[in-house]
Order: structure tokens, then sequence, then C-alpha cells
């Protein structure tokens, strides 16, 4: 076996409850491939389910059994499985035709019409869900984070038992995750005030204005075989706890269908419902558990997921477990491991561990570089990605999306092929095409043409605007208005609005409609022009309402757009021109793909954070070291300034030989930067 003394004790504990804490690079899938084959007995024939976090892990998985002649003797008796399609191969034996929501048009037409006996006696929901606001795809995300979180529409059936999942959710450190779902039922009016869930009369307000209806809801769904893809655990996890037909408790699995042993991957990234599931599993099947994941690297809270369950497993699954730490990191440079340790030991809330590099393991080069305008930055980052024999593969890590789009286009209209994830893509967006289109409405805006066009132009300025485009009735008003006007450039046309006249407009006034569109006809250069969209257009700025549709709108790039139309000094049909180019080229890479990387051209990767976890690469470049990026400026408490130290380990140790951290020039550096207790002279 080829194992170190650390993966060793983990593959041959005689545990039963065991969990390995597999820092960053210590090959840990190996190690749980390993511990299938120590623990294989074949006159026993037992049977393996080995649960991975994504399909990209169960792939990885799946090809090491497959290619390694080590594990031939286990191939036929590990299964590899998401928890996802575990379930739902369990729901596909019980349902014959099930309805699975794979779209945000499905999840819209099973609120509108599958529940409209649930909802259509309440005046909230029914505004929420056919009125205005069109909010149904997001009230079907909040009933499935409920889920998520482990609530039960069979067990929580009174108040005092919802009160009673709250405070263990409070307890587990999910309280964010649940305030995040009030934010989004105030968005959709449900609720008039961010209710207060350590108060009795917010919980009270919780329970009887959604909680009731999430209750009926669930259930009305079942009935109608309409599944969502956390169904697919949610109803496996209560088929396999609930009694058999005769109201008895249900048998253990016996026979071929036996799991012996369960383990997980990634165990950190788990939330409630999957935690539910997999001790409900366990305990069907009376299986050993083997946990493997990293506390260090538990990013996913947002999903509902907590570093608590790795940190107290024995807590939360009923079991005594035995601990091994992985203690080499196979991946990184020397002084990477050293210096990311240095930084994650400020966290308080972990298991310490020892982590060191392979002893054959070198330093990598690690410096701070600190630069001017955003085009030198560009500039920098491209000379850097296309010198590939001694930069390898290359990935720019951004906190947020946004940071990344300056480099997708300059880099994909520099001629170089890049690579992102298809949804983290703002070229796909439409917010995206109407950003074009304004581009090239102001570069025209003072050119005399047919009043017709100016017309046309003055009106697509106007929507945009508005949170939402002019009502039917609202645009005839102002067409008709300026159509008498005849002015014959679309500035002309704008500034008539100041002075309409016609029937009262609903929402914003003429003048404010006017006074907004004037700023951007007006802007003197096309990043003032852009800027004027980001400051005053709310039709394409960050909008909750329409991010669930439109990834635009989740964090718009404008900001970085106007600085990279500034420092490069272009012009509105430069911008538009590499826009276009980018939008082109990005369509041609999609991130996982590694075939294209042949012939000595390997793509610059562009990832978030996020992203980049259970990825490796050469060189890491990290964006924007600075406060209020890293961490991030709404990371107040110290469990959420500890959060945003995993999220920057993680990004610090994708990388095997050289990680360089960008920083805008005069502005103060990350505190993780000192934390990493770099060298002076790399500083």
């Amino acid at each position: 076996m080829k194992l170190d003394k650390s993966q060793r004790k983990f593959c041959e504990s005689d545990a039963r409850y065991l969990r390995l804490l597999a820092p960053a690079g210590c090959g840990k899938t190996n190690a749980l491939l390993y511990r299938c084959l120590h623990l294989h007995k074949p006159k026993r024939r037992e049977r393996f389910l080995l649960v991975t976090f994504t399909k990209t892990a169960e792939f990885e998985a799946l090809s090491r059994l497959g290619d390694d002649r080590d594990f031939a003797p286990i191939r036929d008796f590990v299964t590899v499985s998401t928890l996802n399609a575990y379930g739902y191969r369990r729901l596909r034996n019980q349902v014959q035709h099930p309805n699975l929501l794979s779209s945000r048009d499905k999840h819209h037409f099973a609120m509108r019409n599958q529940l409209q006996p649930v909802w259509q006696n309440d005046d909230r929901l029914s505004s929420a869900v056919a009125g205005k606001g069109n909010h149904g795809r997001r009230l079907m995300l909040v009933i499935d984070a409920l889920k998520a979180l482990g609530f039960d529409h069979t067990a929580d059936t009174t108040f005092e038992k919802f009160s009673d999942k709250l405070d263990t959710l409070c307890e587990q450190g999910l309280r964010r995750q649940m305030d995040a779902q009030i934010g989004t039922l105030c968005n959709c009016r449900i609720f008039d005030e961010e209710l207060d869930l350590e108060e009795q009369r917010g919980r009270r307000k919780f329970y009887r204005g959604f909680f009731k209806f999430w209750r009926k809801a669930v259930a009305r769904l079942h009935e109608e075989s309409t599944f969502t893809f956390e169904d697919q655990k949610y109803w496996c996890w209560l088929d396999l706890r609930s009694p058999g037909p005769d109201g008895r408790k249900k048998a253990p699995v016996t026979g071929a269908a036996r799991f012996a042993h369960v383990m997980v991957d990634e165990f950190q990234d788990i939330n409630p419902l999957d935690l539910a599931l997999v001790k409900t599993i366990a305990h069907r099947h009376r299986a050993s558990i083997s946990i493997v994941g990293d506390d260090d690297q538990a990013i996913f809270e947002w999903r509902g997921a907590t570093p608590e369950y790795i940190l107290n497993p024995d807590r939360h699954l009923g079991f005594d477990f035995q601990t091994v730490t992985l203690e080499t990191n196979y991946r990184s440079a020397a002084n990477i491991v050293d210096h990311s340790q240095h930084l994650i030991r400020r966290n308080k809330r972990r298991v310490a561990k020892q982590v060191k590099a392979a002893p054959q393991a070198g330093d990598a080069e690690i410096r701070v570089v600190s630069m001017g305008p955003i085009g030198e930055r560009l500039r920098f980052v491209s000379e850097i990605a296309r010198d590939i024999p001694a930069a390898g593969k290359v990935a720019v890590i951004g906190r947020t999306r946004s940071q990344l789009i300056p480099y997708e286009v300059y880099y994909a209209t520099d001629g170089g092929p890049v690579k992102t994830a298809t949804d983290l893509d703002v070229f796909a967006s439409g917010a995206f095409d109407h950003l074009i289109k304004l581009l090239e409405i102001w570069e025209l805006r003072q050119t005399r043409q047919r009043p017709a066009r100016a017309l046309d132009d003055a009106i697509e300025v106007l929507n945009r605007a508005k949170k939402f485009p002019f009502s039917r009735k609202d645009g005839r008003n102002v067409r008709k208005y300026l159509q008498a006007v005849q002015a014959r450039t679309t500035r002309e046309t704008v500034e008539a609005m100041m002075s309409y006249s016609g029937e009262r407009l609903s929402g914003k006034t003429h003048e404010q409609l006017a006074d907004k569109a004037g700023r951007f006809v007006g802007a003197d250069n096309v990043a003032a022009a852009i800027r004027a969209i980001g400051e005053h257009f709310d039709g394409l700025r960050f909008d909750f309402e329409k991010s669930e549709d439109d990834i635009w709108f989740t964090d718009p790039p404008l900001i970085q757009l106007a600085d990279m139309a500034e420092t490069e000094g272009m012009s509105a049909g430069d911008l538009i021109d590499r826009l276009e180019a980018a939008k082109s080229r990005l369509s041609h890479y999609q991130f996982g793909d590694e075939s294209d990387e042949s012939d000595g051209e390997s793509p610059l990767h562009l990832v978030t954070a996020t992203r980049a976890k259970g990825k490796e690469f050469d060189t890491v470049i990290i964006l924007d070291i600075n406060p209020g990026v890293w961490p991030h400026k709404r990371a107040e408490s110290v469990s959420e300034k500890e959060a945003e130290r995993r999220l920057f380990y993680v990004a610090f140790t994708r990388a095997q030989k050289r990680v360089i951290l960008l920083s805008t020039e005069h502005a103060k550096l990350s505190p993780f930067v000192s934390e990493l207790n770099l060298p002076a002279s790399d500083e």
C-alpha cells in the first residue's frame, strides 16, 4: 500500500466509528479507498457506501477504483454516490413517474399552480406568488432551505416543536442561515420587518406567517409526485426512518442490500439534512461510519453547512469516534504549508493539527505585489499566465465573482484561453446584453439621427434607469409625449423627459427618471457613463429579487469595468469590441474540462475561492488582498471572521509552486497577510 504513517493508521484502524481529519493536499481520497480495501473480507462479501459531496469527487473516486489495480478486489463491493443520487434511486423505486423540478420555470409553475390550493386564501402569500413581485421561485427556495436545515413537516407539527428545532439550530451555529430565510421572506413581502428569532414574538410570527404554509406545501408537492433536488434527500430520510406497513419499526437492512460500512467524504460541508440522512442510513444498515474532512476548509456555511458536525461528531451522530489526523501535505511547497498553518491557527473554533510538507518539497515563491491602476494588474497577470514553462497551470482567485470580470475581458480578448465556471459567466446574462446596448447608445448619444431611432434609444435608457421597464400604459404615454418633441439626438430626447406633461407615471417620477438618465447620456467619457449606470440605474444594480434569475444582479461588475475602461484609455467602441470578443471566446472553454490544455497552451483559470476548493494549480494569484475584501466588509462577528479566514486558507493552499498576493497600491493590506507570518522580504 502506498501510504504514509498517518494514512496507514487510518486505513488499518479497527475503530467502528472513525473521524479522519484531512488537511489540504494530504491524499484523503486514496486513504478512503485503502480503508475500504483493509476492511474488505472476501468471505463476508460486505458492501461499502462511499458518500461524496459532489459529482466531481464521485467521478474521481470511481476513476481510481477502476484504474488502480490495487483496488481490483473491492470494485464490485464499493458503491460511490452523492446523497442526492442515493436518495433519487430510492425515490424512483417508490414513485413511478416523479416530476423533478430541474429548472427555474418548473419551480415557478409548481408554486403558481400545484401549490395554489395552499396559498390562495392567504393574502400575503397570494400577493407574493401571483402579484407584481412574482416571487414564486424564491418561496420555493425557502421551502427547500428549511428542509436542508433539518425541519420535518411530519414531526415539527406544533409551535413548541418548531421552537425546539430553532434552539438546536442556534446551538449548532446556524442562526445566520435562518436569518437569511427571513431576509428573503421580507423581500417577498411575507413579513413587514426582520424577525428576531430569539424572541417568542418573532418565532410565533414566523411559525404562523410561513412555517404552517411550509408544512402544507411540502405535503402537497409529495401528493403531486413533484420533487425538488433537496427532496431527493428529504423524502429518502423520511422513508428510511418511517414505520413499516404494519405500523411497526422497520427491520434493519440485511443480505446483499446491506452496507456494512458507510464512508462520508467532505464531512465538513454537510448540512443538517445530510447529517440526518447519513445517520439514518448507518442506523438502518447497522454500519460502521468513517467520516473524512477538514474543519479548516468548512466554507459552505451559506448552504446550511456548519463545522460543528465534524468538530463534535460524537454529539451529533451519537457514537464515540476515534480520530486520526493526516500529517503530510503532498501538494504544496514547504513554506506554503508552514505559512498557511500560521494563518489558520488564529481560528479558535477548530481542531489543532501538526501538518508538514512532504520531505522532498522545496520552497515556493510567495510574493505580495502592490500595483496601481487596474490596467497594470491586468497586464501583470497576463504576462504571468503566458509564461507557461515557469507558471504552469495558473488560477486567478477572487473573493467575489465581479473581481474576475476585467481579467475575463482582458485576457480572453488578448488572445489567451480562459476558463471559468458556467454559472460564473456574466456574459451569458441578459443584463450584460442591456449594458452593451447602453454603451452603443451612449457612443451615439449626440449624433443626429432619425427621430424614431433617437426615441427608441431614449426609451431604452429610461427603461434601464427603472427597476423594471415601463408598464404598457406608461410606455405608451411616454412614447407619445417624446414622439411629439421630435428631437434628433438621444441626449435631447432624454432631456425632454424633464418637461413630461402626460399622465402620472407609476414608481419614479418623470423628473427622477430624467435626472438618472441624464447623468448617463451627459457623461464625458465611457468610464463615467458606466459609473453613472452603477450609481443611478436601478435596472442594472444589485437586486436580490432578480439575482435568482440572472447572475449579473448578484454582484454587477460595473465598478471594475469602469476602472478598466479608464486606465486602458478605452472608447465605448473599444470596450464593446472587447466585451463581445470575451463573450465569444469564453463560450469555447468550459471550466473543469482539461482537454484543451494540450499543445503547451494552458488556460488561465478564473475562479472564486469557493470554486477553487478541491482543485490545485502550479501558480495561484489571489486578487485584492485588502480589508473589506479579505475579510469581507460584512464579516463582523468572531465566527464570521473565522469563516473568512478559512476561505482565504483554502485559496492560499491551492498552490503548488507559487503564490502571488495582489494588492491595490497605497491601500492597507488584509490582516490575513500578517497572519501568514511571511518573511519581511516577501511582504
